[in-house]
């Protein structure tokens, strides 16, 4: 029996070149859309620097224009000064010129200085109220000066509410460094947010609240202030006291009157 004759040439497989070439596209693919993955978000940082030059630029004209209304004021301002001045000095010259006249005179000069005499007491009392119309103005001009200069001076009322209403609050601070006592016995107590925890004062003021049929505290709470109210609040809740809380926009005087005239 003769052997089986074995193949003279050798296949060749192209089964690993194929895996490689396939590999290397696969990573090819990866690499151009890291690229432009990379791209677009140099493209949104773009975007948002541009928006935040835009939105800069826009505070910066409205600051230029606000800083322009001042500077008018000021000097509408220093214009009623100067003429409040000179209406001053003319009132107390025509008064000089009145109190010249002499009496002894003849009846033709007489009548002259009556007329002039006359003329001076209606211009006397055309200017007489000028003084004070430019005062007032002026006053009103430093009021509305001072508010843009200082706009947080501005007052802040506190508006009641539902929840209030049969009830004896008393009226606590929070600010970003600590509480203040608005009202009450206790008007004017500062207790420092580290020391509100151990502080006598505090707690013995919570104690008469809680004590008290309808004693409750409200705390007005600043912007910056959260913080200072979490520890306030806890400190009221583990001496059983009633409390509440209202926000408080701006930063000016708290004005609580409307509660006053509520509960009265």
């Amino acid at each position: 029996m003769g052997r089986k004759k074995k193949d003279s040439e050798e296949t060749v497989s192209l089964f690993p070149f194929l895996s490689i070439l396939a590999c290397v596209i696969g990573v090819l693919t990866l690499m151009i859309t890291a690229m432009a993955l990379s791209q677009m978000d140099q493209q949104d940082d773009s975007l948002k620097r541009v928006e935040e030059f835009e939105k800069d630029q826009k505070e910066i004209t409205e600051k230029q224009q606000e800083l322009e209304q001042v500077q008018s004021q000021v000097e509408d301002l220093s214009k009623l000064n100067r003429d409040l001045i000179l209406a001053l000095e003319e009132l107390k010259k025509l008064k000089q010129e009145k109190s010249k006249i002499p009496t002894d005179v003849s009846p033709e000069e007489k009548v002259k200085l009556l007329a002039e005499a006359n003329r001076l007491e209606k211009r006397i009392a055309e200017i007489k109220d000028e003084p004070m119309t430019l005062q007032k103005e002026i006053d009103k001009l430093k009021i509305e000066l001072n508010k843009r200069e200082n706009p947080v001076a501005a007052e802040v009322r506190i508006q009641p509410g539902g929840s209030g209403v049969d009830l004896n609050p008393t009226f606590i601070e929070c600010t970003k460094n600590g509480i203040v006592v608005l009202d009450g016995p206790a008007k004017d107590l500062h207790v420092r947010r580290d020391d509100l925890r151990k502080s006598l004062p505090f707690v013995e003021l919570l104690d008469k609240i809680g004590a008290q049929n309808k004693g409750t505290v409200i705390f007005l709470i600043r912007e910056d202030a959260v913080y200072t109210y979490n520890i306030a609040s806890s400190v009221a809740r583990s001496r059983y006291c009633p409390n509440g809380k209202l926000p408080v926009e701006g930063n000016g005087k708290i004005d609580l009157s409307r509660f006053k005239n509520a509960a009265g």
